[in-house]
């Protein structure tokens, strides 16, 4: 076994390209999944959301590949919402917003309770537009007073809750368990 002197660095595995598209499909395909499997139970759309396929989210916390699948899966799910191409474009956005900042906040080194926080706030102020805009049609008439309605604010409260309590309390064990047990 060859041995090391003080100017050699240990080599750092790294993944293929492969292991990454296999793992962003897979990702994708899962949020999906799951997604519809919330949907069964009324819980995937509206103001009262607890979409499972939201423990999801943190794992660009470890694998910033997975902010494609998680879009992906977010653009695929959004298909079968009651708000149309409203969710299918600002939901999305709204998605790869969060994860994009988790993925940074990965890089920063810092905690996942900061990133479901994150994650949580992002969808908390923007599903209740596209709830409200979604329902009501893309009228500017409607549009300026949105903001300040108290219907806006009651769904954002309600968003974070649902938002939140899946990302802590399913997403961080999950990615604890994969820093554990996967990542060794």
């Amino acid at each position: 076994m060859p041995t090391m002197n003080g100017s050699e660095k240990p080599q750092v595995h790294q993944e293929s390209w492969l292991v990454k598209i296999a793992r962003t499909g897979l990702v994708a395909a899962l949020y999906v999944v799951l997604t519809y499997l919330s949907s069964v139970f009324n819980l995937a759309f509206g103001p009262m959301q607890f979409r499972i396929s939201e423990s999801l989210t943190l794992l660009p916390l470890i694998w910033g590949e997975t902010v494609l699948g998680l879009t992906v899966g977010t653009f695929l799910s959004n298909l079968g919402s009651p708000y149309g191409i409203i969710d299918w474009v600002f939901g999305t956005t709204a998605t790869f917003i969060a994860l994009s900042l988790v993925k940074w906040l990965g890089k920063k080194g810092y905690s996942e309770w900061f990133a479901a926080l994150l994650v949580s706030l992002v969808n908390a102020l923007m599903v209740p537009l596209i709830i409200l805009v979604g329902a009501m049609g893309l009228h500017a008439s409607n549009f300026d007073g949105i903001l300040f309605s108290s219907v806006y604010w009651s769904y954002a409260v309600t968003i974070f809750i649902g938002e939140f309590c899946v990302v802590a309390f399913l997403g961080i064990p999950l990615i604890r368990t994969i820093r554990g047990r996967v990542l060794k």
